[in-house]
Order: C-alpha cells, then structure tokens, then sequence
C-alpha cells in the first residue's frame, strides 16, 4: 500500500464510509477504488483514468486534490504518455485530407463573401421597410375635427358620485353589513418548525423537529449529488443521482422518523416546511452528512 492510498482510506474510514457507499457516490468501479487503496494502478484502463479517480476519491472524502497530487506526486503516474499516441494520431489524420476536401476550404472564403453581402441586403430592405410604416399619419383639417363636448361639467359630476357614495353608505348601515377585505385565494404557508440538533457522530446528525404536524422536506441540486430519502418502516421515498437543476418535494407529514443521505451537500440545497435549513456539519467539511429526522407532533 501507498502512502497515497493509505491517506485516502483513513480518511474513507474517518467519516464512516463503506467502499459500497463510496462507489453509488463517485460511481467508481469498487475494484478500481480497491486498486488505489493498494496503490495497484495496473488494473485501471490507464494513466488519465488514474489521476481521475484519485481526484473523485479525494473530493468525496472532503481531501483537497490538488494538495495530494502535489504532496504525492511521486506514487501517481503521469498522464502526457497517454497524451502521445492520440496527438500523432491526429497528426496522421490531419496529413490525409483528400484534394476535395484542400478545394472546399479555398471555396469557404467566397462562400462566406456571398452570405455577408445577402445579410447586408437583406438588412437594408428590412430598415427601409421599417421607415416608410413610421412616417407619420397625414394631418386632417382643424375645421375637420369634431369636440365631443361634455354632457355634464366637472361640478355635476362630483355631486353624482358624492351623491351615489352616500346612498351606499345608508344601504350597507341598515343591512348591519361591512365592508370585509375578501379572503386570500393562495395556499396558506406552511407553519415554521422548531429544529433542534440533539445528536452529532461522525458524518451522521440527529434533529428533533417540533411541528404542528405539517412536514416536508425540499430538495434543489445545483450540481449532481447523490440523495436518499427513506423512513425507519422499510420505505424509500427516493434514491438516485439528483441532476443539476432538478428538484424533490416530500410530504412527510404522515412519519415519525425519516434518513434523508446526501452524497454531496455543497451541490443541494434543502428546506423543511418551506423554511431554508442549516446542515449541522459544514459542507465543506463534511460532504457526504446523513440527517435523521425526529417528528415531534
């Protein structure tokens, strides 16, 4: 074993992670996580998939990457000797270009000419086009134009509207009604929970959650993180990959105890009852936390 790989495994072992879990998170063959345990870099496709792992192994473990490969660097092998075959490659490919092909590059420049000149002309009509339907309207006599001369004077018509608003007043007095503000037709908010973190161990936090009785849990990625939802009775709720943009409402109301796992907590953000909520571990410092939620009605 590696110093490299010992590293890694003490910190896998630190935040009590299975390699089964460490596999659903990385989605990293467990042999090949196996290998860079052992140092045992001969059973990986090659030198750019080795440097790749490491760096996913090391950001699930919350280990800075960058430091290893530098601190590290002479148990990692390097990647440019992959590098080399696909560069001559492209180099072959490049000297093999068929004499159609030398033609249709020196006929791209008059191509691009003869498009550049249709825009222009095409942008010239629509401007023209555009000016003639702003000209302004012709102008119509003085003599021509009809006053449409008020049927009652401002005066008038302020004693009809005092008059109308007092005759309601009178009405709404002797029906023994008022005036009532109309009740809001949206969806009442949610009542906040009261959230109180009464166990820490390891990655894992348990939270006393004291509701009414309405509870739900919101879940919005940013990035791609793995996320389970599931109660203490054997039922799932959900698990799988949560995509960057994707977002999970549940109603758990109706439940006494609910595991929400979350494979990377710096891509998902999360609220309960509507209300933004606080990880009990920093995520940078813990990237993979399971919350176990209590409910107390």
């Amino acid at each position: 074993m590696t110093e490299l790989g010992k590293r890694l495994r003490e910190a896998r072992e630190e935040k009590n992670m299975s390699l089964d879990e460490l596999q659903e998170m990385t989605k990293i063959q467990k042999r090949y996580l196996i290998g860079i345990e052992e140092g045992n870099y001969a059973i990986m496709p090659g030198n750019f998939y080795v440097r790749a792992f490491i760096r996913q192994y090391a950001e699930a473990v919350g280990l800075d990457p960058d430091e290893l490969f530098e601190q590290y660097k002479q148990d990692i092998p390097q990647s440019y000797q992959d590098d080399i075959p696909q560069t001559l490659s492209r180099v072959k490919t490049r000297q093999q270009l068929s004499a159609e092909g030398a033609k249709w590059l020196d006929w791209l420049p008059k191509v691009i000419v003869a498009a550049v000149v249709i825009g222009a002309a095409v942008l010239v009509w629509v401007l023209l086009q555009h000016g003639a339907a702003n000209e302004p309207p012709t102008k119509t006599s003085p003599k021509t134009a009809e006053v449409e001369k008020p049927k009652h004077s401002p005066l008038e018509q302020a004693k009809q509207k005092q008059s109308a608003k007092e005759t309601d007043e009178k009405a709404t007095n002797e029906n023994g009604q008022q005036n009532e503000q109309p009740a809001p037709t949206g969806e009442e908010e949610q009542p906040a929970a009261a959230m109180n973190v009464t166990e820490k161990r390891g990655n894992t936090a348990t939270i006393e959650v004291a509701s009414s009785g309405a509870f739900s849990i919101e879940l919005s990625s940013k990035g791609t993180s793995w996320v389970e939802v599931y109660n203490t009775k054997g039922h799932t709720f959900y698990r799988g990959n949560l995509t960057s943009g994707q977002t999970k409402t549940f109603d758990l109301s109706a439940e006494s105890e609910v595991w929400v796992k979350i494979g990377r907590t710096l891509d998902v953000d999360m609220k309960v009852n509507g209300q933004p909520f606080a990880y009990p571990f920093a995520p940078k410092e813990e990237v993979y936390q399971k919350l176990h939620f209590v409910l107390k009605k």
